[in-house]
């Protein structure tokens, strides 16, 4: 997974991850890490950078599943396909 920055309109940080060849680039809302952070600001970047290393099989298993089609459980269902948003 590649992190490449935040998106200040979407307010989510975009990432992405290659499944089945393609890179598929998701956005990840600052709302889902501040809500699993227990805090009630903006996440600073080294949080959120050490919040997607945490839940690094999570959010990728997220991706995954929208990009098959499925829906991902809570509260991982937050995160979206770029094509979504």
């Amino acid at each position: 997974m590649e992190v490449h920055g935040v998106d200040m309109t979407r307010e989510a940080y975009r990432i992405s991850t290659p499944i089945n060849g393609v890179d598929v680039m998701g956005y990840v809302p600052e709302g889902l890490v501040m809500e699993m952070l227990g805090i009630n600001r903006r996440p600073g970047h080294g949080e959120v950078y050490a919040w997607l290393e945490k839940h690094f099989a999570s959010v990728e298993g997220a991706l995954n599943k929208r990009y098959s089609g499925a829906e991902p459980k809570r509260p991982f269902d937050r995160i979206t396909l770029a094509e979504e948003a």
